[in-house]
């Protein structure tokens, strides 16, 4: 059980890999769950009016104190009348009726039947007045155009329900980054555990759990690569990487140049494959790793070829 221990300390993943994983999980959430959690123009409080501009997504509003009677039809149970706000200024408002009949008190001083209300708020869309109920106004009001845009500008309010605040992700585009690499950490750990569970499952086969273990904290074992690898007399060893095996089992070895380095693939005969960089000045220490091997295991394939994949194949099969 102890040399089971050290070896899986040494070839798996080890707690920065969890920690890591932990980190960008939580960076994650943090994204997710913090920020601006509102779709613009879908929540949050109304601008005013006057400061929006025409067809933004944002809500806006007028405090009203007077409204006229129905001057044009905009549907079945919608119309367009004209309002006063607060700073006496005429807009164009679109109301449903049932929206309208709570507006007893602007209704009433519009027909100078009391003194001013206390304002009345309309929520809704600022959107330009159309010509066919600008047309409309211009014929009731017996104005020229000009006179219509002096009077009533050139937009309109259109009342809608109050908009629902929706719940989003705060940091949508950091969040799914972080996801992505959350993701991608957590498929490379599941391989990395997968290799040391195979590698422990081979060695256990052999019954050489125990001189692998043994061999490994070995003061005779050679050391590469600031302790990347492990070269004992009998079995190799990969930091981090799964490799566990013993000489024999290596079957495989191929590289592929990269600009800061060259990556050495060594496929052993648990199917699996173990990636080994090294970088830029350590081309001693691949060079004597793959003597190592060669001188270990004659029968060691190298270089990435077809027949070489087929070869390796066939051997994990058999």
């Amino acid at each position: 059980m102890e040399a089971k221990r050290s070896i899986r300390s040494y070839i798996g993943p080890g707690g920065a890999a969890f920690a890591v994983l932990a980190g960008l999980l939580l960076l994650t959430l943090l994204c997710a769950l913090t920020g601006s959690r509102e779709r613009p123009g879908r929540a949050g409080t109304p601008t005013a009016f006057e400061l929006l501009e025409t067809g933004s997504d944002t809500s806006a509003y007028l405090d009203v104190v007077a409204v006229s009677e129905a001057i044009c039809t905009f549907g079945p149970d919608r119309f367009y009348y004209v309002a006063e706000d607060e700073n006496l200024s005429f807009r164009l408002v679109c109301l449903n009726t049932a929206e309208y009949d709570a507006l007893t008190a602007q209704r009433d001083y519009w027909n100078s039947l009391t003194d001013a209300p206390e304002p009345f708020r309309l929520v809704g869309r600022k959107y330009p007045v159309p010509d066919e109920v600008k047309q409309s106004f211009l014929t009731v009001f017996g104005m020229e155009s000009d006179s219509f845009e002096a009077n009533f500008g050139t937009d309109c309010l259109i009342t809608q329900p109050a908009p629902e605040p929706v719940r989003g992700i705060g940091h949508p585009f950091a969040a799914a980054l972080f996801a992505l690499l959350f993701l991608a950490a957590a498929v490379g750990t599941i391989w990395q555990e997968l290799c040391v569970q195979s590698a422990l499952l081979r060695l256990a086969r052999q019954n050489a759990v125990k001189a692998a273990g043994a061999e490994l904290l070995d003061k005779q074992t050679t050391l590469l690569c600031g302790d990347r690898l492990r070269l004992g007399r009998r079995f190799l060893f990969g930091w981090r990487c799964g490799l566990a095996a013993a000489w024999e089992d290596v079957l495989w070895c191929y590289g592929r140049a990269f600009p800061f380095g060259r990556l050495l693939t060594i496929c052993t005969a648990d199917g699996k494959r173990h990636g080994v960089f090294f970088r830029t000045g350590e081309e001693k220490a691949l060079r004597e790793l793959t003597a190592a091997i060669s001188e270990r295991n004659s029968g060691v394939r190298m270089g990435m070829n077809a027949d070489n994949r087929a070869a390796y194949a066939r051997a994990c099969r058999s």
